[in-house]
């Protein structure tokens, strides 16, 4: 049932959205926000101060009554949506404000409740002209769900002016800024946000992974490595290389090379101290003629090498995440609304860019895509990058000729023909 809301109430939210809004809104990332940031931050005149905003308890703490007063949907549907309570140990706990817990609407209305805060900043900070002289405050709003960030001119600025507007901007909607969350700090001395580190050094501005997020992931990497101390070297290699790529895709547009090279190096240092523990009788020689192979030409690969039922050598390799280049990213447009056709373009076109990237810049792929109505020539469904595909070749009248299908469907179909053999 919320589903059907949901559909009706989305392009309602998407249209009255906040421009630089970027939580849970179609075809909007967390780098559409870092971007953005970017974009404020680093111009030779920017500002220079910045308030890190954090709401206490968003989802819990929404007004029930400023929702019935300002969503528009049916009422009656909604209030028994907010009033209808949780169960925990067999008892119903009733809810007397918040959001429904876990409900797929609940993210388009925490964003409908905090839309509306740009348009008041924007209105109360307008550039002025004094004495002939363009005077700018210089205040931008990013937000990404709960967070958000607000730059300023001056420290005064934000500790006297807008941090209590805003501050009564949520009061009216039952909420409270996080007094331990919500600071004021520096350019200079930079800022966590969305998992990086955003500072500015020597006039320049660099978005690096924030240092918590890096020990993180390395933690998680030993934490695999302890867990499966005595499986397979291809089945550990397995279970890490989905880590590492997620990991460097997201940090692949900022400024990540020595924060790669580190990562890469305390992985190499885990494993070593994983391949040793599997065979301590061995020397360390021994150990890493095991598992490290020099494969085209590079040394010290943690690779598993086999041979295929043709004789063809082959190897299972540990991803590095040196080998993942920084990458410019295509920020989406503040007023790109996916659901007005007029923008119906702008989108295909955006989607042409990222099927791109994901095809690492073969554009004889790309050009298949589009011949194809960027659909699978079996199933006719869309190809997209969230689904697995691959390319199938069959021989008509002599030529090859390739289609872009889904993994299922190529599977599916090669078991036909062996089975028609």
């Amino acid at each position: 049932m919320q589903a059907l809301y949901l559909m009706a109430l989305e392009p309602v939210a998407e249209t009255t959205a906040d421009p630089h809004s970027y939580g849970f809104r179609k075809e909007r990332k967390t780098m559409d926000a870092i971007r953005q940031l970017h974009t404020v931050l680093n111009r030779q005149h920017s500002p220079e101060w910045i308030l890190e905003g954090d709401i206490k308890g968003c989802f819990d703490h929404i007004s029930h009554e400023w929702l019935q007063n300002n969503i528009p949907m049916d009422k009656v549907m909604l209030r028994k949506w907010l009033k209808c309570g949780f169960v925990f140990n067999g008892e119903l706990f009733p809810t007397e404000e918040g959001t429904p817990q876990g409900g797929i609407i609940s993210p388009s209305l925490a964003n409908m409740t905090l839309d509306g805060l740009q348009k008041l900043l924007a209105e109360k900070y307008k550039r002025k002209f004094i004495n002939y002289k363009t005077f700018h405050y210089k205040v931008n709003l990013v937000r990404y769900a709960d967070d958000f960030i607000i730059t300023a001119r001056s420290r005064e600025l934000l500790e006297k002016e807008i941090k209590p507007l805003v501050a009564e901007f949520l009061a009216e909607r039952g909420l409270t800024l996080s007094e331990e969350k919500t600071v004021i700090t520096h350019i200079n001395d930079g800022f966590d946000f969305l998992g990086f580190n955003i500072r500015k050094f020597k006039k320049r501005l660099y978005t690096s992974p924030f240092k918590n997020a890096q020990k993180r992931f390395l933690n998680n990497v030993r934490t695999i490595m302890k867990r499966h101390k005595m499986c397979k070297q291809v089945s550990l290699i397995r279970l890490l290389n989905p880590m590492i790529t997620g990991w460097g895709n997201y940090y692949r547009y900022g400024a990540s090379t020595n924060a790669f090279h580190r990562a890469d190096n305390q992985i190499f240092l885990a494993l070593k101290k994983w391949a040793l523990r599997r065979h301590p009788k061995k020397t360390k020689t021994w150990v890493a003629d095991k598992y490290w192979h020099t494969i085209r030409g590079r040394k010290w690969q943690f690779a598993v090498l086999y041979k295929r039922a043709n004789g063809d050598k082959c190897n299972h390799m540990l991803k590095r995440l040196s080998d993942i280049h920084y990458t410019e990213y295509c920020q989406i447009k503040g007023s790109a609304n996916p659901f007005d056709p007029e923008d119906k373009q702008y989108f295909e076109k955006r989607e042409t860019q990222h099927m791109l990237e994901t095809l690492k810049g073969r554009k004889s792929l790309l050009y298949l895509w589009n011949k194809q109505n960027r659909t699978c020539r079996i199933c006719d469904k869309p190809i997209d990058r969230s689904i697995p595909w691959n390319v199938s070749e069959t021989i008509v009248n002599g030529k090859i000729q390739r289609h872009l299908v889904h993994n299922k469907c190529y599977k599916r179909n090669k078991k036909i023909k062996q089975l028609e053999v």
